[in-house]
């Protein structure tokens, strides 16, 4: 009974996170924000998803399958989201027009909102 509910659960949240993905990748506006949405919401939900699997066939062979596949996940889609978006990055995908600081950018003055070059233009007529 218990296993069944556990299983139940571990769905409907997983399928919930992978739906949330789903919508931050079409809502978002630029590729940066897309690929956050989509490596956070969407781990959890394939983590969900198979740990529903786990409490499914309680077989002890399945678990740790599943607790290795979970493992991996959660090891493996954090960097490959970094790299996804510091590759976007470096090939100059532009940000949303909302985003107000760059921090990747090296001239980057905080307390301004505006890089070293572009406060040299605002002075030149």
């Amino acid at each position: 009974m218990l296993p069944e509910i556990l299983e139940k659960t571990s769905l409907v949240i997983g399928v919930g996170f992978c739906l949330l993905a789903g919508i931050g990748i079409v809502r978002m506006p630029d590729v940066y924000t897309r690929n956050q949405a989509s490596a956070k919401a969407g781990t959890l939900g394939v983590a969900f998803v198979i740990a529903a699997v786990a409490f499914r066939f309680q077989d002890p062979i399945t678990t740790l399958e599943s607790l290795l596949i979970i493992l991996f996940l959660f090891l493996t889609a954090p960097i490959a989201s970094h790299l996804i978006t510091r590759a976007a990055y470096n090939l100059g995908v532009p940000q949303a027009d909302a985003a107000i600081v760059d921090d990747m950018r090296p001239d980057h003055t905080a307390r301004t909102h505006t890089t070293d070059d572009q406060s040299d233009r605002a002075d030149s007529p």
